[in-house]
Order: structure tokens, then C-alpha cells, then sequence
């Protein structure tokens, strides 16, 4: 199925192939779904064991694959898995003029002292892996590199993180509905879903849980594809109303290197908080009838750069 922007192959078996808007597989081989005995490494409940790989256990794949919608806005099917005494299923949801794969996993956990991993291997190496953190992004190199990378076992990240591949560039996104262990090497990204510690509470993570995902292949760089919008728009998705019948004056628009972070009221119009989490300069032209400028300057202004990194408060108002 597809919907112009990507393609994908299903079966029973799983997500078996994902393409761009322009034909390129972006998986090297299926999606790939794991659990591993895990014990761990100094404290139970924070720390993974470190040699959770040679330990898999497998999960059992049934021959279930139900469409629930086939219709022009959206596709979705489920796909049910067995986890040892634990069952799971994955809803696989693509939206018409949405450039990512939800996948929705419904889990019944009932495990102890396990570890529950979602695996992308990716068709073209990645050089780079980028992803979100608190007011800012961080780029780190696919492979590591130093001691203190190699004793690395997982990342927190926020709400996204990136393969990055050399030119002419390219990579796979993975979007969250929350912040997730995620691990990588140059060849695949990783999600930890659940573990099953045992102390110091015994029930940990035990019971009905529901965590959402995207995948999103981009070309170029993961700014340029506006990748961190992608992360919003999936996780706050938008509403409808009716809108009254007066005319409106619509807030400009932003380029993809810019997060919004705030918008607040202001006596010249609004204050809005932006994040240039893209690596080179954003020069932001609101366009005719606004002026900005930044908070602390008294002199509005009809374009404002933005140096890669920033944190700012713009004011932006219509001028008079």
C-alpha cells in the first residue's frame, strides 16, 4: 500500500519492505520484533544487561492479518503477536498526505526480567544519528567512536531521532508519542518498548500498555524534511471546527529548520518562541503586512536570521 509519498509491503509476517516517494528501500530486510532475557547490569530497574543479545527468546508470529480500513483517507491493518505469556498487537495506520507509517503497539505484558525491542535495519549505512533533547538536537556519530560511546547501551530521546546517510544524504526518522530508549549502530536503529524489572517494584511496567511510533524515510538532511515537525504534528495532531464567516488575518508561515517551543500573548501582537534546530542560518521573512523582531531590541523588522542552535523570542505583529 501507499498513498504517494511512501510504500510499503505487508504479510502476516510483518512490515516487510518500506520505500520513499521516489522507489529507494529504506529497510534492509523486515521490521523486526524481539524479546531477550534481561538482568540488570548494576540496578534492576535502571540499567539493561549488557550482553541482552545473546540472550533472544523469540516471538511467536501468528498468521492473523486483519484489514479494518481500505478507503481513500487512510489505510490500516492488525497484526497480532504471542510474547511468551504476553500477546500484542500492532496496528500498521498510513494517512493520505502523511509522509510516515504509524505503527501502534497494543501490549498485554505479563514478563519478568525481559526486554521487548523494535529493530530497523537500514537498506543504506548511516553515518550520523541525530536526535531531539531538551531545548536542542544532537548529532552523534553512527558508529562509536571512543571508550565512553562504546560502554554506551541506550539514549533517552524525547520525541524523534534520525539516521543521517552520506551524500547525496537521506536516512530514516522514527517519531514517538513520548520519551523512549533507543539505541543505534550503522546499519540499524533501535526501540526499547518494555522490560520487566523486578525490583524494586515487582510489578513494574506489568499490565495493558499503548505506545505509538512513525516512520518516516526523508531525503536530503533530516532539517531540510522538517523531521522535528513531523514530531509535532504526529504527536499533537490537529482539530477541526467551524470557522467564523469574518475574515481572518492566518500567522505566517515558518521554514522547516524552525520549531515553534511558545506562543504567547503580547501587547504588539505575540511573542513566539523559536528553535532553530537545523545546522546552518534561517533567515525567517514573515512576508507583507507583519513585522518582528526580537524581544529585547525596540526596532521591528521586515525578516530576522536565526544562527543554528538558537533559542529566541520573537515579537510578531501586523504592521500598522
Amino acid at each position: 500500500m501507499g498513498n504517494g509519498l511512501i510504500e510499503l509491503d505487508v504479510s502476516s509476517a510483518g512490515l516487510l519492505a518500506l520505500r520513499d516517494r521516489d522507489g529507494r528501500d529504506q529497510l534492509a530486510s523486515s521490521l523486526q520484533l524481539e524479546r531477550y532475557r534481561d538482568r540488570g547490569e548494576f540496578w534492576d530497574a535502571w540499567d539493561l544487561a549488557a550482553d541482552y543479545r545473546s540472550q533472544p527468546l523469540g516471538v511467536l508470529c501468528t498468521d492473523s492479518l486483519e484489514w479494518l480500513d481500505q478507503g481513500p483517507l487512510v489505510a490500516h491493518l492488525v497484526l497480532r503477536r504471542q510474547l511468551g505469556a504476553s500477546c500484542m498487537r500492532l496496528d500498521l495506520r498510513l494517512k493520505a498526505d502523511t509522509p510516515w507509517l504509524e505503527l501502534i503497539c497494543g501490549i498485554d505484558w505479563r514478563q519478568t526480567h525481559e526486554l521487548l525491542r523494535l529493530e530497523l535495519p537500514l537498506a543504506t549505512p548511516a553515518v550520523r544519528i541525530a536526535a531531539d533533547t531538551s531545548g536542542g538536537v544532537i548529532e552523534r556519530p553512527a558508529a562509536p567512536m571512543t571508550a565512553r560511546e562504546q560502554a554506551r547501551w541506550e539514549v533517552p530521546v524525547i520525541s524523534w531521532f534520525a539516521s543521517q546517510s552520506a551524500a547525496p544524504g537521506g536516512g530514516m526518522a522514527v517519531l514517538l508519542d513520548g520519551p523512549q530508549g533507543v539505541d543505534w549502530s550503522s546499519d540499524r536503529l533501535g526501540i526499547s518498548l518494555l522490560r520487566a524489572p523486578t525490583w524494586p517494584d515487582p510489578s513494574a511496567d506489568q499490565g495493558w500498555h499503548r505506545q505509538r511510533l512513525a516512520l518516516m524515510p526523508f531525503a536530503g538532511s533530516w532539517s531540510d524534511a522538517g523531521v522535528s515537525q513531523a514530531a509535532i504534528a504526529f504527536r499533537e495532531p490537529g482539530w477541526c471546527a467551524d470557522l467564523p464567516a469574518a475574515p481572518r488575518q492566518w500567522f505566517p508561515s515558518l521554514p522547516f529548520p524552525l520549531t515553534p517551543v511558545g506562543l504567547e500573548r503580547h501587547a504588539d501582537g505575540c511573542v513566539l518562541k523559536l528553535l532553530n534546530s537545523g545546522s546552518a542560518r534561517c533567515r525567517w521573512t514573515p512576508g507583507a503586512g507583519w513585522r518582528v523582531r526580537r524581544e529585547a531590541d525596540s526596532m521591528a523588522a521586515s525578516a530576522v536570521v536565526i544562527t543554528p542552535g538558537e533559542l529566541v523570542s520573537l515579537v510578531v505583529g501586523q504592521s500598522s
